[in-house]
């Protein structure tokens, strides 16, 4: 997430703050020691503010340990500043006073606001030098989506680095008991096995087996809009299309499960996810990073994963961060940033990365390390969730997404979901409230 700047005034400010730190801080000598080369030792050491916990942390940490080991002359050191939301205040925070990280976790639309303030630098410099840059091969290694996610005014400025695609996880037993040898791959199809699951085996007029449950859920409503062809944005970011036949269809199917066929219920937090394990609903949606959790409780039947239904069209939107390079350090830092980026996209550590987190690898070739088909035949339909990506799409890249994003979770979805309007009325002020946000920009 962004920084939230309401007001049109404020946000330019903000940036002309930024352009003039960025400006003054090349002209100056620097003064964030703790981002200095120590001369003493040769010895450069790059910062990197992220907001991975538990087993993310853990695992990026090995990845940064086996780094430092293998490049004596850098020193990576990875700093945890808690949330998404902290993250973004404290680069905007760095960047003002002159102390940015040397690399950190962000979003599209903050690496848009950065972009236009000069506050980091393009990978793409590095990636055409002929002594440290990549070859033809590993940038066709790289699957394509994440190329174009990381692309900005026609240069790659940031690379990929948590990236996880929606997912299914239900019941086998109680599918295959229900008549069903597969999971369904049309949202038409999935709602009438919902209609078949859904029991009230007491005849106490409630279910006691759901079809599903959620809360309400922004990105399986993106993933149906763009299936339909319904889009969020224009293509020049200028106009919000929220109010669009694909949206509204999008969030009705949502809404209905829930009043018109009664076979799902609203919940908050991960509620869906605990009733599923304990065998009351027969199929949850979550992320892949959901994995570890949800076999870890050991329930009582068969869990499986498998992609998303789709619509017209096959179509899924990546979620996660990419990773930047600051100006405002030191030259060696850049380069040695860029050592350890390279050193993370590499075949085998993108492997362990995914093996350790259950992110998608972002090289076509680490699907084939020995780390991952271990991975894919412990978790059968692993390997096909993951390769979403080959049809994957992203959110916008626009700064005013941030808070487009609240204002059509706010006004759009949890309105309807919570049945206090229509899909028409509520995506309607949605996008008019949206449009406004985009004129202040």
């Amino acid at each position: 997430m962004r920084v939230k700047c309401y007001n049109p005034f404020m946000k330019k400010i903000v940036i002309l703050l930024l352009s003039l730190t960025i400006l003054f801080s090349s002209c100056g000598k620097k003064t964030d020691k703790s981002n200095s080369t120590n001369n003493k030792n040769k010895i450069v050491t790059v910062t990197f503010w992220h907001v991975m916990g538990g087993p993310l942390k853990k695992t990026l940490e090995s990845i940064v340990d086996d780094f430092n080991l293998t490049h004596p002359g850098i020193k990576v050191v990875p700093i945890s500043v808690g949330s998404y939301n902290a993250l973004s205040q404290k680069l905007m925070a760095s960047i003002i006073g002159r102390k940015p990280p040397v690399i950190a976790q962000v979003y599209e639309s903050w690496t848009s606001q950065f972009l236009d303030a000069g506050a980091v630098v393009p990978v793409s410099d590095f990636i055409k030098d002929s002594l440290v840059g990549l070859d033809s091969s590993e940038i066709k290694d790289i699957f394509p989506i994440f190329i174009y996610d990381n692309t900005f005014e026609g240069k790659l400025v940031s690379m990929p680095f948590n990236k996880s695609v929606p997912a299914y996880y239900y019941n086998e037993d109680l599918l295959k008991k229900l008549g069903y040898e597969k999971f369904p791959t049309t949202w038409d199809s999935l709602r009438m096995l919902f209609q078949v699951a859904t029991k009230d085996t007491n005849n106490d007029g409630y279910p006691d087996i759901w079809g599903t449950a959620y809360s309400v859920n922004m990105w399986l409503y993106e993933c149906m809009l763009y299936q339909n062809g319904g889009r969020i944005f224009s293509e020049d970011g200028k106009k919000c299309l929220v109010g669009s036949q694909a949206s509204i269809d999008a969030l009705r199917y949502w809404a209905d499960l829930i009043k018109r066929y009664k076979v799902a219920y609203l919940t908050t937090g991960f509620q869906n996810q605990d009733d599923f394990l304990s065998g009351r609903v027969l199929a949850v949606s979550g992320s892949t990073v959901s994995l570890p959790f949800m076999y870890q409780t050991n329930p009582s039947f068969n869990l499986r994963i498998c992609p998303i239904p789709h619509g017209k069209t096959k179509r899924v939107i990546i979620s996660g961060t990419n990773i930047v390079i600051f100006n405002g350090v030191s030259e060696a830092q850049k380069k040695a940033a860029w050592e350890f980026i390279k050193y993370f996209r590499s075949p085998s550590v993108q492997a362990k990365w995914s093996y350790g987190t259950n992110y998608v690898p972002i090289r076509k070739s680490s699907f084939k390390d020995s780390l991952m088909v271990k991975k894919f035949n412990k978790f059968p339909g692993l390997y096909e969730t993951f390769m979403q990506i080959e049809y994957g799409d992203i959110e916008p890249k626009s700064p005013s997404w941030f808070v487009g994003r609240t204002i059509l979770n706010r006004n759009g979805l949890e309105p309807v979901m919570r049945g206090n309007i229509s899909p028409e009325e509520a995506l309607k002020e949605a996008q008019f409230l949206i449009n406004e946000e985009i004129k202040k920009d």
